[in-house]
């Protein structure tokens, strides 16, 4: 707990933590979860049946 409150007290990772917020919201991420296929971005939490229909769709495309 103590290496951690010194962490939060001095700040030492937020310049790491804006940086991966910014391309976070740069690649159009605005919920958890937000999942990405190819380079798609499949928006927050569906239910399995969307996903699977785009995973074979992506096997499909790539001869599996």
């Amino acid at each position: 707990m103590e290496q951690f409150n010194g962490c939060m007290s001095t700040n030492k990772y937020l310049p790491k933590v804006q940086t991966d917020r910014d391309a976070a919201i740069a690649a159009g991420v605005n919920s958890t979860p937000t999942f990405f296929l190819n380079g798609v971005n499949l928006g927050g939490l569906r239910d399995y049946g969307f996903y699977r229909v785009r995973l074979e769709e992506a096997l499909a495309e790539v001869g599996r």
